[in-house]
């Protein structure tokens, strides 16, 4: 897929220029491949923003507006330099007051958090406001009606890059061959895969008998700067080597690249264990009881060390993980001073209804942090969703404010990730044993 560059557009935060600014996005979002919906979508929470950084920006303030193609999604970015953004609306539990002209403003906001899969903000003394928003496409499912026939492969095989029409195949037969909580939310739609990996987001590998017919496949992604995480491997045929021959070309793809970790958060029945080290385990809450999933990884180089940002309460935990798996890591630890915070926090919500499961991820801190942080939960508990994750990214230490209302709130750290942040990860779960 070609890299197609961002467009982008300057304009005054004036109420007058919404409808070149709603243009210049459903046009861009159509051009990079978005549905009417989705496109619609975008620029209906493209109109929001800017209608609200009209109201609240100081005059003459200008607002950069880019977007791009991500294969499967369009990224819109505003850069305003502006403090003034009430954050609060974009998290799931937010709600305004319509009978005050303020509410009425953000309930904008609100509708904009709500049209968009994904959001990110920042903000800096210098800099003001940069928000950006993710639209993905609409795929259809692999449905069992379009299911292909799986046939035993023959040898000789060999192992390479799957082409379009193969990586739908592969996502068809994975669908076939494993459970649904076995596989990654995105490997339930062949389209939006064959997506991924053309804007070389993610990257796969199949088994081809003499006869083309696909033996096996295997998946993998950057989750961090320097760690891999890999997907299977998904095995079609009889032939034992295939797991195996698989690995290791996810292993030599990578071999001579900065990665220092693999790691595989879904393992099938079918991953080669003994060339990993169990990481922790997870607990998956459905109708069948709980069973534990453990996260596996692998050291690729030697791994130099790194700073990581830690609250006192998490200290202990990290300690011990760090010495377990052998991770060179310097604890910096930090809490809050009594020094001033913004007063709303903000977090993003991940929810995987097949998988049962939701995500949740800090967008900003706040002095609200621990009420937010239990109204999410009180949320998600209506919705009955059972299994509750908070990641924390151990390279931001703003991140490290939210770990005492974590712990109170019942979450408990079960896992570290090595760099598949801008730092370590930790997963927290909500309501599970320790690890």
């Amino acid at each position: 897929m070609d890299k197609t560059p961002a467009v982008s557009l300057q304009v005054p935060a004036r109420a007058t220029f919404v409808p070149l600014v709603n243009t210049f996005v459903k046009n861009a979002s159509l051009a990079f491949g978005l549905g009417e919906p989705e496109a619609l979508a975008l620029t209906l929470a493209t109109e929001e923003i800017f209608v609200y950084l009209s109201q609240s920006a100081a005059p003459g303030c200008t607002v950069d507006i880019s977007c791009a193609s991500g294969g499967y999604y369009v990224r819109t970015v505003f850069e305003c330099a502006t403090q003034e953004f009430n954050l609060n609306a974009f998290n799931l539990t937010s709600t305004v007051s319509l009978d005050t002209e303020s509410g009425l403003a953000e309930m904008g906001l609100v509708l904009a958090s709500r049209s968009v899969d994904r959001f990110q903000v920042s903000r800096a003394p210098e800099r003001g406001l940069r928000l950006t928003l993710i639209k993905e496409k609409s795929y259809p499912e692999a449905g069992a009606k379009h299911f292909a026939e799986l046939r035993e492969m023959l040898r000789p095989y060999t192992t390479r890059a799957p082409n379009a029409e193969e990586i739908k195949l592969l996502v068809q037969f994975a669908n076939q061959v494993y459970p649904a909580h076995l596989l990654p939310a995105f490997l339930h739609y062949p389209g939006k895969v064959v997506d991924m990996i053309g804007a070389g987001e993610y990257q796969a590998a199949i088994v081809v008998g003499a006869k083309g017919q696909i033996g096996g496949a295997i998946l993998w992604h950057w989750a961090g700067q320097k760690t891999v995480e890999c997907f299977g491997p998904y095995v079609f045929d009889t032939i034992p080597e295939i797991a195996n021959t698989l690995l290791e070309s996810c292993l030599g793809a990578i071999a001579k690249t900065r990665a220092v970790c693999l790691i595989n958060r879904l393992p099938t029945p079918d991953l080669p264990q003994e060339h990993f080290e169990a990481l922790g385990t997870l607990t998956l809450f459905n109708r069948d009881g709980a069973p534990e999933s453990t996260t596996y990884l692998r050291h690729l180089q030697e791994d130099e060390g790194s700073m990581m940002w830690a609250h006192p309460d998490l200290e202990e935990f990290l300690r011990h993980e760090y010495r377990r798996h052998i991770l060179p890591r310097d604890i910096v630890v930090v809490k809050n001073e009594m020094e001033a915070r913004p007063p709303f926090s903000v977090l993003s919500t991940e929810i995987d209804r097949m998988q049962n499961q939701v995500t949740l991820r800090p967008i900003w801190t706040g002095s609200d942090a621990g009420d937010n942080l239990r109204r999410h939960i009180n949320l998600l508990q209506q919705e009955k969703l059972a299994n509750v994750f908070f990641e924390m990214d151990l390279g931001e230490s703003w991140q490290t404010d939210f770990t005492p209302a974590l712990l109170e709130c019942g979450f408990v750290p079960r896992l570290v990730l090595p760099y598949a942040g801008k730092g370590d990860l930790v997963i927290f779960q909500l309501g599970a044993r320790p690890a």
